[in-house]
């Protein structure tokens, strides 16, 4: 409403060379900065001060006015400079708080991906290492119950192998001449061992019917030598049957050397990879923790600096309110001093008795 009201002055003012000098000294004396002027000057006429010194006053006045602007104009560009450079720092400030939540929530939201990626790793790291060590369990009791198997057979194939050389000792002795009456205490023990042998008792099925057939027709060097050869060939059959069983068991044995120590390294190697992805998903846990505080610390920051900035440029807006303001009345004042002056000079008279007829 001031600012309408000083441009209506200003062009009334303007407007004043078409009317006349009464309108023009009644629509300044209406102003109350024309009022305070025309009241200087009624003094001064009323003190009988010559024309020229009312001029000086009008000068002085206009000077006044003019130094007013100026003083004004530097204050409003070192108020400008100042605020360009707050705005600058504060507009910066709220780059970087920006692109700062912008980094931190990538970094959130990358990282928790990389977690699940992690979490999902840890899960079949652990389960492989439960498919280890029952793997390793599992071939361990079969590798000991394969020894135990072995160790149980050859027990036997030697126990078999003892019995056909007693065997063998009895027909030397009866080839020797050693009567059957002599040793049949030995011979029916022995008869009843290889009889009673159930691991190899098909091999044995040979001896056993030679040596009844040896005690219920007695004893003759055909059947004695007879049976010695098949005592030989059999005993030759178990010693091969134990060198293959123990080739078998020394093949396995080395297989589960071998097996276990890859089971062993497996187990190591699976046993640090959880540990290195516990570590790990504890340092994505901190990583996304410390994310979020920082997202939430630069929110904090840039609602302050966006609040800061609104208020200084809500500052600055006032200041060039006033600014605008304040010229412009100061504008309307020296087109008041103008047209005076050319009152002044131009129709003194008039208005003086314009001035003299003012309340």
């Amino acid at each position: 409403m001031q600012k309408l009201a000083i441009l209506t002055l200003i062009v009334a003012i303007t407007a004043a060379k078409f009317v006349d000098t009464h309108t023009t000294l009644a629509q300044i004396n209406a102003d109350p900065f024309g009022h305070v002027v025309l009241s200087a000057i009624k003094a001064h006429l009323q003190a009988q001060t010559p024309a020229n010194e009312v001029n000086m006053l009008l000068n002085a006045v206009g000077a006044g006015i003019v130094q007013d602007q100026n003083d004004h104009d530097h204050a409003f560009e070192l108020d400008t400079t100042t605020n360009n450079r707050i705005v600058e720092d504060l507009e910066k400030e709220v780059l970087y708080h920006q692109n700062q939540i912008a980094a931190n929530t990538q970094l959130r939201d990358d990282t928790i991906e990389a977690l699940a990626v992690s979490e999902e790793d840890i899960r079949v790291t652990i389960q492989d290492i439960a498919n280890n060590e029952a793997t390793y369990a599992r071939e361990e009791a079969t590798r000991n119950q394969q020894h135990e198997t072995f160790v149980a057979k050859v027990a036997a194939i030697d126990d078999v192998i003892d019995a056909i050389d007693d065997a063998a000792k009895l027909i030397q002795h009866l080839s020797l001449g050693a009567s059957f009456a002599q040793i049949k205490t030995k011979f029916d023990t022995l008869h009843k061992k290889l009889s009673d042998n159930t691991s190899h008792s098909a091999l044995l099925q040979p001896v056993i019917a030679a040596l009844t057939e040896l005690a219920t027709h007695g004893v003759n060097q055909k059947a004695l030598t007879k049976i010695a050869q098949l005592l030989s060939e059999i005993r030759q059959q178990l010693v091969q049957e134990k060198a293959t069983k123990t080739d078998v068991e020394e093949r396995q044995a080395a297989h589960w050397a071998e097996f276990s120590v890859h089971l062993s390294n497996e187990h190591t190697r699976l046993v640090e990879r959880k540990a290195q992805l516990e570590v790990q998903i504890q340092e994505q846990k901190d990583t996304i923790e410390d994310a979020f505080s920082w997202i939430e610390f630069h929110t904090l920051e840039l609602e302050n600096s966006e609040e800061r900035l609104a208020g200084q440029q809500a500052w600055f807006a006032v200041q060039s309110q006033i600014y605008e303001t304040q010229t412009a009345e100061r504008t309307a004042q020296q087109e008041i001093v103008d047209r005076l002056q050319e009152h002044i000079s131009e129709k003194l008279s008039t208005t003086a008795q314009f001035i003299a007829s003012r309340n």
